[in-house]
């Protein structure tokens, strides 16, 4: 127990008095909020830019096929509205640099949505300038017998609904019931992201450069592997407490300013349900899928015979990570589909599979506990794979360990 405590001692504070790990775990989200900022801006700039210059573009003719722009509307703006029959010498004007640009609604327009803008110049900005004005004229014209400016509002961006649900004859929390399964899917990424792949290095690290031998004359490999993994847990534990302070801290920065921040999807916190059953397989899902990968990790880079080789071999279980998002509205909407039980049972993908469908509620309690139980066994697997590979890799250092020997007694 003392050489268990010992691992996991020096496995945690190894990695957390690195300064490279402060650094990363502060950089990310200020870089994070600082591109953010940066986009709104700049997209907000741009945005203003192009509606100023709408504004001043006078050297533009309309020729309306489609009987959906109003004359009255073009004359507002100060543009000239023109018959179709002078398209082609109009256009000739446009590319002689005599007139700025033409707009031309077509009488597909209706059927097609497309109308066509010939331009003087190849100036970014004025191509959204100009396409800024045709949008504006046409649905200013479209809107104008609406009259009402709310009505005008609600045909342009439509309504907000609000959505009332009901299960069993009770009203539910709606989507709120989904978010605290979900932290757990979002736990799971950050964990996977940062901590993970340490396994990795660690092991790969201590391997090439022979300080492996060493510590076999010290610990039994199976307890320096449980060590490391215990101790790459409290990292993620660290990890997931300092991001879970930024985000409190930054909620109530939000909360306070300009009244208060609307929350997406309609998520009310006072409404999230915490219900046992979806809180305790997301949580089992999470610890026993981040402990299986960590087998997976440990034992790719205790088989590989150097650290470079063990990172492309590991691109495998990566790929098991986020390949159930390109089946995401499957696993949501069809939980009985073939490929849905074969992606939860399957050991690269169960982790996240699982989690998602306790997420929106689509298994039930046995699927969950048999998948839970799957892992577990995947789980155990890949833990006596790494220590057996660990053991054999302390005797092969320049070559890659067969899958052969490492079920040989």
């Amino acid at each position: 127990m003392a050489k268990l405590s010992s691992v996991v001692r020096h496995e945690y504070l190894t990695i957390v008095k690195q300064p490279s790990f402060w650094i990363a775990m502060i950089a990310i989200p200020v870089l994070i909020a600082v591109v953010i900022a940066i986009s709104i801006i700049g997209n907000k700039a741009s945005s203003d830019k192009i509606e100023e210059l709408a504004k001043d573009l006078k050297n533009v003719v309309i020729v309306d096929q489609s009987g959906l722009v109003n004359a009255q509307v073009v004359a507002g703006a100060g543009l000239t509205m023109k018959p179709a029959s002078e398209i082609n010498a109009l256009r000739e004007s446009v590319r002689l640099g005599q007139q700025e640009a033409l707009v031309v609604y077509p009488t597909t327009l209706t059927k097609d949505r497309t109308y066509q803008i010939y331009l003087s110049g190849n100036d970014l900005t004025k191509m959204g300038g100009v396409s800024t004005l045709a949008d504006n004229l046409l649905k200013t014209s479209v809107f104008l017998p609406l009259k009402s400016p709310e009505i005008i509002a609600i045909a342009q961006s439509g309504a907000t609904s609000q959505i009332t649900s009901y299960k069993d004859g009770e009203e539910t929390a709606g989507f709120n019931e989904y978010i605290a399964p979900a932290i757990f899917v979002l736990l799971f990424y950050i964990i996977f992201a940062f901590s993970v792949s340490y396994m990795l290095t660690s092991v790969s690290e201590e391997k090439e450069n022979r300080s492996m031998e060493m510590v076999l004359t010290y610990v039994k490999p199976r307890t320096l592997i449980i060590g490391k993994l215990l101790g790459v847990s409290l990292v993620t534990l660290t990890q997931i407490a300092f991001f879970a302070v930024l985000a409190v801290i930054g909620f109530i920065i939000l909360n306070n300013v300009n009244g208060g921040v609307a929350m997406p999807l309609g998520i009310e916190p006072s409404r999230i349900v915490f219900d046992f059953w979806p809180i305790f397989f997301g949580f089992s899902f999470l610890v026993v899928g981040f402990l299986m990968f960590a087998g997976y990790m440990t034992a790719t880079a205790a088989a590989a015979p150097s650290s470079k080789e063990a990172n492309n071999f590991s691109a495998v279980f990566f790929m098991g990570a986020f390949v159930p998002f390109y089946f995401i509205m499957l696993l949501v909407t069809n939980p009985e589909n073939p490929v849905v039980k074969f992606l939860t049972f399957f050991p690269l993908t169960s982790p996240v599979v699982a989690l998602v469908r306790n997420t929106v509620g689509n298994m039930s309690l046995l699927e969950s506990w048999l998948a839970l139980i799957a892992m577990i066994i995947f789980m155990i697997i890949s833990i006596w794979i790494a220590v057996k590979a660990f053991r054999l890799g302390a005797l092969e250092f320049g070559s890659t360990i067969k899958l052969s020997k490492l079920f040989k007694k």
